[in-house]
């Protein structure tokens, strides 16, 4: 049996609350298949099934409220997957962590949607097994946008600050229904589907 080991450093995921917290967690576990039963069945999913290169971005839409999830392996971010065994390795987790908790983002909504960022966090997680260790990064911002009907586009540096990454899978889900992207490293903004009826 697997063990799951998490490093975290910086600042911990706070526990979602009210009615968008149910929107984003129902949706993501039923269109997925998650056992929202079992966070362990969770990370090792992620984990597991990472393919280098292509990191997942699921982003949640309810009114103004707005999730985005991001889940990277670690080679593509700090090219190494083990646990850090030096000095030189563990400030690369780190600066990477800085990074990805960055006030400004990574990802940029439309400014004519007026979005903030009201929460930011980021983990680095480790998943040991028998033959193999795999890690990621998992980060997540919450925000709110003042007018969500012109979220049209998103843009990021994502690639430009880790250039192994060469994909993004991005998953929505919103009142319109859900939608997916392949967002590849040379296109540093992708349009966005309609968000309110």
């Amino acid at each position: 049996m697997k063990n799951i080991h998490r490093l975290l450093i910086g600042t911990s995921i706070a526990c979602f609350c009210g009615v968008y917290s149910g929107y984003a967690e129902d949706n993501h576990d039923h269109d997925h298949d998650h056992d929202h039963h079992s966070e362990h069945a969770t990370e090792k999913r992620q984990l597991d099934s990472h393919e280098h290169g292509v990191s997942i971005l699921k982003i949640a839409v309810e009114g103004q409220n707005v999730q985005m999830e991001l889940e990277s392996p670690a080679n593509d971010i700090i090219g190494f997957e083990h646990a850090p065994k030096n000095n030189k390795q563990k400030v690369a987790i780190e600066n990477a962590l800085s990074e990805l908790q960055d006030a400004a983002g990574i990802f940029f909504p439309s400014s004519e949607a007026n979005c903030k960022i009201d929460e930011n966090s980021a983990e680095f997680e480790i998943e040991e097994g028998h033959s193999e260790t795999h890690s990621g990064f998992h980060v997540i911002w919450k925000m709110t946008c003042s007018d969500p009907k012109r979220l049209t586009n998103l843009e990021t540096t994502f690639f430009e600050l880790f250039p192994k990454a060469k994909e993004i899978e991005v998953e929505i889900i919103s009142e319109s229904g859900q939608n997916a992207i392949e967002w590849e490293s040379d296109m540093k903004k992708i349009k966005l589907p309609t968000f309110i009826k």
